[in-house]
C-alpha cells in the first residue's frame, strides 16, 4: 500500500488531535522542521538570484567557472527536514492519544 504525503499543516492538525501538539519533543521537532524549512527557501531564492554557476578569479588570477557551493547541499536540507517529519509522525504515532471527538481526519497512523 502506498504511503500517504501529508503536508505540514496536516501533521500539525493530527499532533492537536492526538494530543501531543504542547509536547516537548513534538514542539522542538516543530520549531527545528521550521527553521530547516526557513534555511531551504533562503537557499533557493539565492539559487534563483544569482544562478546555479558563476565565475571565480583564482589566486592565480585565473577565471574559472564554478558551481554555487549551496546547490550540492540544497538536497541534504530537503532531505534533513524530510526526515524532522518523519520524526514527527513517529512522535505522534507513540506517545499520542486519539481524542474521542475526533474530527474526521481518521487515519490509520500505519499507513503515513
Amino acid at each position: 500500500m502506498a504511503k500517504k504525503k501529508l503536508s505540514f499543516d496536516e501533521i500539525m492538525e493530527l499532533a492537536d488531535q492526538y494530543g501531543v501538539k504542547d509536547n516537548v519533543l513534538f514542539v522542538s521537532a516543530a520549531e527545528r522542521y521550521a527553521g530547516q524549512m526557513d534555511l531551504i527557501r533562503k537557499i533557493q531564492e539565492d539559487l534563483d538570484k544569482n544562478g546555479l554557476i558563476f565565475n571565480v578569479i583564482g589566486s592565480t588570477g585565473q577565471k574559472k567557472v564554478e558551481a554555487h557551493p549551496m546547490a550540492s547541499q540544497l538536497p541534504k536540507y530537503n532531505d534533513t527536514a524530510n526526515k524532522t517529519l518523519g520524526v514527527m509522525l513517529d512522535i505522534i504515532q507513540k506517545l499520542g492519544r486519539m481524542a474521542d471527538s475526533a474530527s474526521g481526519l481518521e487515519l490509520d497512523l500505519n499507513d503515513i
